[in-house]
């Protein structure tokens, strides 16, 4: 990936994503990481963020995620089940296909560092499972 967008086509968005801002903002961030926005994806993160890809790595800060961001497939479709908010924890589910249709569902439980609507992403978990 680049820091600039790739060409992800969305094909699937919960229809209530617009009934909670917080939802928006998860769906917002997971486009811009889908489809390689790397300065828009780390825009929503906080300096000190924690980023744990569950069995695989830690990445601590600004500039390990970056570097991870950097090196991720292009992903060609996004399809985003569900879209979960209760005050500063959250959750998304779906599935991310990349070249040759390979597919990797995934669940990302996301953290904020407040309840305010300009709150940064503190934390993320991310379960990624090749299907």
């Amino acid at each position: 990936m680049s820091s600039s967008s790739s060409s992800l086509s969305v094909i699937d968005i919960p229809e209530h994503c617009g009934n909670a801002p917080r939802k928006v903002v998860i769906r917002d961030f997971l486009i811009a990481l889908y489809s390689g926005a790397v300065d828009e994806t780390l825009g929503m993160l906080k300096d000190d963020v924690r980023w744990e890809i569950v069995g695989s790595n830690v990445l601590s800060g600004q500039a390990e995620t970056r570097a991870w961001l950097m090196n991720q497939d292009s992903t060609q479709e996004l399809k985003l089940h569900t879209v979960i908010t209760h005050g500063t924890d959250c959750g998304a589910d779906g599935v991310a296909t990349y070249a040759q249709s390979r597919a990797v569902c995934f669940n990302h439980v996301i953290l904020f560092a407040g309840h305010g609507k300009a709150a940064k992403i503190k934390e993320i978990r991310s379960y990624l499972i090749e299907s």
